[in-house]
């Protein structure tokens, strides 16, 4: 389920925006509210939700003023600003802030509805590009890795803050798997005769 947070000075507004669309159809959980905008510049960096529906006039900081703090803090999630009246300055900047829409009060529940599944899908979509980038990432670790056990790799070539490898010495166990169904398998490996005191490993 995705995060969404609702924030505007009005309390049937927040009310209308939760009983509005069946959320949890849609993917979301209310993970929050806020009714002014310093309470919600707070959770924007502290829960950092997947969307933000944003009333643009509220007490103590606007919608623009969180939504552009909040990006300058490093916050990615999809923002939806909500506004009483229509305004194309406050457009112009929210876009440029990366919003991704802009309603106006009061909200029609048919054009929230294609907005919020269309920012679903896009939710999706980067979870997928995550998920992959992970994937080939964690791959692509695994073959170094390899490479340095098998001596092919030069360990002080590596960027080894990029591949956590930040300690000076490491231990390494090699675990060969053992196969009930194999043949001719040694149990045990003879030690070299020359050692003295040898004994069967």
């Amino acid at each position: 389920m995705y995060k969404l947070f609702i924030a505007d000075d009005e309390a049937i507004i927040r009310e209308g925006l939760r009983c509005l669309l069946d959320w949890e159809t849609l993917g979301f959980t209310i993970a929050g509210e806020a009714a002014n905008g310093d309470a919600a510049l707070q959770f924007l960096l502290s829960e950092t939700p997947d969307l933000v529906l944003l009333d643009i006039r509220m007490p103590g900081m606007s919608g623009l003023d969180v939504v552009r703090i909040a990006r300058e803090h490093g916050y990615d999630g999809k923002v939806v600003i909500l506004s009483g009246y229509s305004d194309f300055n406050y457009a112009r900047t929210a876009i440029r802030y990366g919003v991704l829409s802009y309603l106006t009060k009061p909200i029609d529940e048919d054009e929230l509805l294609e907005i919020v599944s269309q920012i679903r899908n896009q939710l999706d979509s980067d979870a997928s590009a995550r998920d992959s980038s992970a994937h080939y990432r964690q791959k692509a670790y695994d073959s170094i890795i390899r490479d340095l056990l098998a001596g092919t790799a030069a360990y002080d070539r590596l960027d080894r803050a990029e591949l956590h490898l930040n300690a000076d010495i490491y231990q390494v166990i090699i675990y060969e798997k053992y196969s009930h169904g194999g043949r001719g398998l040694p149990l045990f490996r003879p030690a070299a005769r020359d050692q003295p005191g040898s004994q069967f490993l």
